[in-house]
């Protein structure tokens, strides 16, 4: 019979674990901390925090957010295999953000994580992660273990990267908790940094520590597959005309830019023999429809619901211009060198109000791509006077974003096509 002595180490952490929160589920909330001491004794005389000697270095990437800033994280995948080009990779993402990372070729595995059924009683968090851990990581003995989120709910992936096992892992702290917790869980805690764009601030987790960073674009990762499928699709649009994507989604409706005054600026750019492709997603077809039916048919395509990720990335890699909301697909367009028209509901006079923290349009800017941005110049009504909140729109509706014109977009479309 096998003692436990003689169990491999990822059994023997699974027997310490069962009995660590049966005892948990017990103990007053003020001993969480003698708990979480135990656990890291534990992960030591098993062996996982110790430095490995020859072999292949297994590296783990925790990114549990949306496909936009999925798009672009693209660029620390890259960085992180070319300081690692032997290691082995881990990537662990959002189920919805899977196929974005189907087939980056900078990491070896993809696992994904849903942080929608995470308890948010923090013992109760950290067991559902310490299952998901013993059944997808403990085997693999990770050497390092990186978190790029800078800012927001980053508890999740720093309990992953703790519970994985890893000797160093590196990432900001999540500004919820305090220091001595954030400073338990990353042994490489991030200093925080001023410049506001969050693409800067996750390569500072790799800079900062010394390792390199050779390269800044941000990249799509779709199959020939899917690039036949959209070209499929594009074809019966008219070959002379410049292909425009209307990107209509956005994070929020106060992101969104109303279809009724977009489409005043569609009909008189319709004269510069353009065509439109439209894309988002199912909270998208109302207005996709309103917009197929208010243009030429021959001159419209609409995309809104029929096509997967990958096969989005796809089809805006064949586009010769973007106009619409700052969303994830605007980061696609940009990642493919698509010049970019954006529209930002963040009032120009707000920008320099805690920028790092508060600006939409300095943390998310069009990266590395031609570009004009619009915004209204003043927040509208109640958002001047109320304390100032991240996009520093207050209203769940399209409100400050509303101010920009139908000829403000027609001529931020021209100065587009002259860079």
């Amino acid at each position: 019979m096998t003692t436990y002595l003689n169990k491999p180490a990822h059994e023997r952490l699974d027997n310490f674990f069962g009995e660590f929160f049966r005892e948990l589920r017990k103990a007053p909330p003020q001993a969480l901390g003698q708990f979480l001491a135990r656990a890291e004794e534990e992960f030591k005389r098993q062996g996982y925090r110790e430095t490995i000697s020859g072999g292949v270095e297994n590296i783990l990437i925790v990114r549990l957010d949306e496909f936009g800033d999925m798009i672009l994280t693209s660029a620390f995948l890259r960085e992180v295999r070319s300081n690692f080009p032997k290691s082995r990779i881990t990537l662990i993402v959002k189920p919805l953000s899977f196929p974005l990372v189907e087939f980056c070729p900078y990491v070896n595995e993809v696992l994904t994580f849903d942080i929608k059924s995470l308890d948010r009683n923090f013992p109760a968090m950290l067991e559902k992660i310490a299952v998901f851990c013993r059944d997808n990581l403990w085997q693999k003995k990770f050497s390092l273990a990186f978190s790029p989120k800078c800012g927001g709910d980053s508890l999740p992936a720093i309990l992953i990267m703790w519970l994985s096992g890893a000797r160093e892992r590196f990432g900001y702290p999540d500004p919820k908790y305090q220091g001595a917790l954030n400073a338990f869980l990353l042994n490489k805690m991030t200093n925080w940094i001023s410049t506001p764009a969050q693409i800067e601030k996750y390569f500072n987790v790799l800079t900062s520590n010394g390792y390199k960073v050779n390269q800044t674009h941000t990249e799509l990762f779709y199959g020939a597959a899917d690039l036949q499928h959209a070209k499929e699709l594009l074809e019966h649009l008219p070959a002379k005309c410049k292909k425009v994507l209307l990107g209509i989604g956005a994070g929020g409706e106060s992101r969104k830019y109303p279809v009724e005054k977009l489409i005043v600026a569609l009909k008189e750019l319709l004269k510069k023999n353009l065509a439109f492709v439209i894309v988002g997603g199912q909270n998208e077809i109302a207005d996709a429809a309103f917009l197929e039916k208010n243009l030429p048919r021959e001159k419209v395509l609409n995309l809104v619901g029929k096509t997967t990720l990958r096969e989005t990335e796809a089809v805006i890699s064949q586009m010769d211009f973007y106009i619409g909301n700052d969303s994830g697909v605007m980061h696609m367009a940009a990642a493919a060198k698509v010049p970019v028209l954006a529209i930002y509901r963040e009032a120009e006079d707000r920008e320099k109000i805690a920028p790092t923290a508060l600006s939409e349009y300095l943390n998310f800017p069009p990266w590395q791509t031609k570009s004009v941005v619009l915004r209204p110049k003043h927040p509208l009504g109640d958002c001047a006077t109320l304390p100032p909140v991240y996009g520093h729109c207050h209203h769940e509706e399209a409100h400050c974003i509303t101010q920009i014109t139908p000829q403000e977009i027609v001529a931020g479309f021209e100065k587009l096509q002259n860079l």
